[in-house]
């Protein structure tokens, strides 16, 4: 995938179809993953790119688990980018290479954020950063929450985007500097697939050409860019969302309120 992503990135961007292919079927779970994109982008409380969800499908005996990594679609379509510069005019756009991006100056304030969210039809794709730390109540913030995150191709301090909508970009900073996505390249069950679909030799043209992947919900017209492999897809769409999708953890003041 690496020297898949090397020769695309030698064509114009606008010559550049990027997809994702997620094999669920090679998913255990374990939400690296997620924890890959949270230090990558240097994510605050409650905003995660990613999410895994946990569906059990069937009825007993026949029961099977199913894990769905899921993330923005980046809908060649993007009903969120409409409903968006609706309100505020500019706040998102598609880039020629098809990611969706956010203006973090414009795309402030909940009205744009829960316009934006209405309008996305797969949810968990858009996140609102309410200037939260982790280590908020300790005696100090840690080192790594006051470090600048790169995204789309600038440094950000972590008080920019505060009051912001945030969501996937494909990692698009490490797309510009050769690397695959976190998600992709720490997957330990290689379930995820990256690469430029405009080339007819890259791997995940290889796969889409086998017939096996399939956009959530095609009837919906929003043209994903982000393709699964797996039998159930249909009742996995089906089936109710659980509560939350994200796994608990201990507090980060439980290890942090002495100053540890």
């Amino acid at each position: 995938m690496v020297a898949d992503l090397q020769r695309a990135l030698g064509r114009p961007s606008g010559n550049r179809r990027w997809v994702m292919v997620i094999d669920t079927r090679r998913c255990i779970g374990c939400s690296a993953c997620n924890v890959a994109c949270v230090a990558e982008n240097n994510l605050p409380p409650g905003v995660t790119y990613r999410t895994v969800r946990e569906v059990e499908l069937g009825e007993y005996p026949k029961v099977a688990r199913v894990f769905m990594p899921t993330n923005c679609m980046q809908c060649d379509k993007a009903p969120c980018v409409e409903a968006a510069n609706a309100v505020i005019p500019g706040a998102m756009k598609k880039r020629p290479d098809g990611i969706v991006e956010i203006d973090y100056a414009k795309m402030r304030g909940r009205k744009v954020f829960e316009a934006a969210t209405r309008a996305c039809p797969y949810g968990a794709a858009l996140y609102y950063d309410d200037g939260k730390n982790h280590t908020d109540g300790t005696p100090a913030l840690q080192p790594y929450e006051k470090r600048a995150a790169c995204e789309y191709g600038r440094s950000w301090t972590r008080e920019e985007p505060a009051g912001a909508t945030r969501k996937c970009h494909f990692c698009a900073q490490r797309l510009d500097a050769g690397l695959l996505p976190a998600c992709v390249s720490t997957c330990p069950g290689l379930a995820m697939h990256f690469g430029d679909a405009a080339a007819p030799k890259s791997l995940v043209t290889e796969i889409l050409a086998a017939g096996r992947a399939r956009r959530r919900e095609p009837e919906l017209g929003t043209e994903p860019r982000v393709y699964y492999v797996n039998d159930w897809v249909d009742e996995i769409q089906a089936a109710p969302a659980p509560a939350s999708t994200n796994r608990r953890h201990v507090n980060c003041s439980t290890c942090h309120s002495f100053g540890r």
